[in-house]
């Protein structure tokens, strides 16, 4: 008996054809072709909160208990967007375990069909999630703040033993491989038509 032993022939069929045939199969075993594996989805959990853009951020950070806060995340520097609403939305966390540009991230969250989260996205969820940011870091890309020596800057959750901290960091820096992005569903409003 063999070491597959319940394996037949019309698998060995099917895996070959999957391989792009004969030829090619041969190639890979005699290393002459080389098998090349994508990972498709940098998406490492998804959940769906409520989401209230009508409550300020002074009111979410104090909701969310956080050991220390930057003095800079403030409802005035973080102010209600206009048409601000209170929903569901999906949430994904993103990690790509590489240096990663803001643009680059964002490349990858469109091809997935999510956007940059806001700051009222990355609050809820520390709300939900408050220990998940002491085991690395949760940036949302989404608001972006200018200090006063102009340079840009984005929310952060992070923390340790220490505590839970509520960041800002600079948007023009490269990402560490260990930080992870948080993002929304993208979901599309499509026009819908009728047979008449």
């Amino acid at each position: 008996m063999s070491k597959y032993g319940d394996w037949t022939r019309g698998e060995d069929e099917a895996l070959i054809n999957k391989l792009g045939g004969l030829e090619v199969a041969r190639g890979i075993l005699r290393g002459t072709i080389e098998v090349v594996t994508k990972m498709i989805c940098f998406i490492v959990r998804t959940l769906t909160l409520l989401i209230d853009e009508t409550k300020s951020v002074d009111e979410l950070v104090k909701a969310g208990e956080f050991d220390w806060v930057s003095d800079n995340i403030t409802s005035a520097n973080f102010p209600n967007p206009a048409n601000g609403t209170a929903g569901n939305h999906e949430l994904a966390l993103f990690h790509f375990g590489k240096t990663m540009s803001s643009d680059a991230v964002k490349a990858e969250m469109d091809k997935e069909g999510y956007k940059l989260a806001t700051i009222w996205d990355l609050l809820a969820f520390a709300k939900k999630e408050p220990n998940l940011q002491r085991q690395f870091p949760i940036v949302a890309l989404k608001n972006v703040w200018q200090d006063p020596l102009r340079f840009r800057r984005v929310p952060c959750l992070c923390g340790g033993a220490g505590g839970r901290r509520l960041r800002l960091d600079y948007l023009a820096a490269d990402w560490d491989g260990d930080c992870r992005f948080l993002a929304r569903r993208n979901f599309l409003c499509l026009p819908i038509f009728f047979d008449v």
